[in-house]
């Protein structure tokens, strides 16, 4: 009796447990009874499930309004799957920043997994006045985008790859990892909340990001992180204003036009170990507003800027900071710094508006200035 009762307990927690695994649907020519339509699958699969996508390009927008797993597939030696722009053009909904958007795919629900695709906004211009993006997590979603390809969002200074935002109500989480986000003409990804504290947390890591604007935009964002990530601009390459501490580590950053490569106005933020490299000697390497007391600048190496690093109320230490075209570091007179062990070599000043009081240890090479006051 014993016995029995032991296996139709056994028996139960199996049943339960497959019950628990997601059920798996397709789109597309590559398995039979799929789906001819992103949109038709994601509109009628259950909660939770996780839906395949065949190669093949894929000319439709697609809202997705619950919890699923949305995933490229290969077949054969076809592995991409791309969704375009459908010719009928996009529609657009709201956005609490932007006002009026076009979307090419709309997250409304989560957590919600997108990955191994392709967002092309090739053949999408909305109207002038009207942004558009290749993927928008609007406000109540979350989710992950991974192994994902925006590209091509670049039509009269409109064009975004990701956007994610959140309002009223509870927390969300957005992570992008191993990404390449390129072409898009104003932001390469944007996160917003309009809350204080912010209900939005944001994370962007190991991915490829370059934008004609400002490659990642983080306003009002929460904490999270910004790390691993390969990020080129025209104009600005990370910028993140928030209350919260935010962690900018390991990112290589190019800019090529006059603008930041990291601009922060995050209290207690760490920015470590960047490599930052100003094309033609033009703008700041790392600039901290002055909402960024507390922060910490640690062992970034930076060439051929205008400015290596401009901060008030910051740790600076152990830099390095080459060919300044200006100034290596502008102190602004703050006495709350903490200056040393930085490494600055070649620029016409190598400290400026140092204040009176200043004991910091430094190392320079073919300085013509070392410091200056005038504070």
């Amino acid at each position: 009796m014993r016995r029995f009762q032991f296996l139709l307990a056994f028996l139960i927690v199996v049943v339960a447990a497959q019950s628990l695994v997601a059920a798996t649907y397709y789109v597309g020519n590559c398995r039979k009874g799929a789906f001819s339509s992103i949109q038709t699958a994601v509109s009628t699969v259950p909660v939770g499930s996780i839906i395949d996508v065949c190669p093949g390009t894929y000319a439709e927008q697609v809202t997705i309004s619950q919890n699923l797993t949305l995933r490229g597939i290969s077949d054969g030696n076809s592995p991409q799957v791309i969704i375009a722009a459908p010719s009928a053009g996009l529609t657009t909904t709201t956005s609490i920043i932007f006002g009026t958007i076009a979307p090419q795919v709309e997250v409304m629900a989560g957590p919600v997994k997108i990955t191994g695709i392709t967002v092309d906004g090739s053949a999408s211009c909305p109207v002038t006045g009207v942004h558009y993006a290749a993927i928008f997590y609007s406000s109540g979603s979350s989710g992950t985008v991974s192994e994902v390809e925006t590209r091509n969002q670049d039509c009269n200074l409109q064009g975004l790859g990701i956007l994610a935002e959140n309002g009223a109500g509870s927390s969300q989480t957005v992570t992008i990892v191993n990404c390449n986000i390129y072409n898009n003409d104003i932001f390469g990804i944007y996160a917003y909340s309009n809350q204080e504290p912010s209900t939005l947390t944001t994370s962007i890591k190991s991915s490829s990001v370059a934008s004609f604007g400002v490659s990642i935009f983080l306003d009002g964002a929460g904490a999270g992180s910004i790390s691993g990530n390969s990020i080129a601009s025209a104009y600005g390459g990370v910028h993140v204003k928030s209350t919260s501490s935010w962690l900018v580590t390991g990112n290589t950053v190019t800019l090529a036009q006059a603008g930041y490569a990291i601009d922060v106005y995050a209290a207690a933020a760490v920015i470590s170990g960047n490599t930052v490299n100003n094309l033609y000697y033009n703008g700041t390497g790392i600039s901290l507003g002055t909402t960024a007391a507390g922060s910490s600048v640690i062992s970034n190496h930076i060439s051929y800027s205008t400015v290596g690093i401009s901060a008030g109320g910051a740790t600076i230490k152990n830099n390095i900071i080459t060919n300044a075209s200006s100034v290596g570091i502008e102190l602004g007179c703050s006495t709350d710094d903490t200056v040393s062990g930085n490494i600055i070599n070649g620029a016409p000043i190598g400290l400026d508006m140092v204040p009176a009081a200043f004991n910091g240890v430094n190392h320079f090479y073919n300085v013509a200035t070392d410091t200056t006051g005038g504070c």
